[in-house]
């Protein structure tokens, strides 16, 4: 009885106390959704898992500076469905391309915030992107 009762608050605990950056969400086909740098999301009912792995590029145009180009944030997603292998896509804010297929799916980049700013540095833990995964 004492062995249930500390087993309940160790899970309780690392339920409650887990790494914010790897907590899994779930959202909706066909409705945008965020995903934090480090975060994973599971697609309901499917079986598809993204994660935000990293930031590859951001060379967007910081507001407060003006530039010739409107330069590109990459982002590289980690995708798998059930036990399949899992696989890295590429996605851009401004050059191509901004969606892609994975497996039955169209994985879409909506946007990446926050937007760069003259002289301020932006951590990686604090990159949110905005995606939309749809049926083909």
């Amino acid at each position: 009885m004492i062995t249930s009762a500390i087993l309940s608050f160790l899970v309780f605990f690392a339920a409650t106390t887990a790494d914010p950056l790897s907590g899994t969400k779930e959202a909706a086909l066909n409705e945008e959704f965020e995903i934090k740098f480090g975060q994973q999301v599971s697609i309901k009912k499917e079986g598809l898992k993204i994660s935000f792995s990293s930031v590859a590029e951001d060379s967007r145009c910081p507001t407060g500076v003006d530039c010739i180009w409107a330069g590109n944030g990459k982002v590289v997603l980690k995708l798998s469905k059930w036990r399949k292998r899992t696989a890295l896509m590429n996605l851009n804010t401004g050059v191509d391309p901004k969606q892609d297929d994975y497996r039955e799916y169209d994985i879409k980049l909506v946007s990446l915030n926050p937007y760069p700013a003259k002289d301020v540095n932006i951590k990686k833990r604090e990159y949110v992107a905005t995606l939309v995964v749809s049926k083909k």
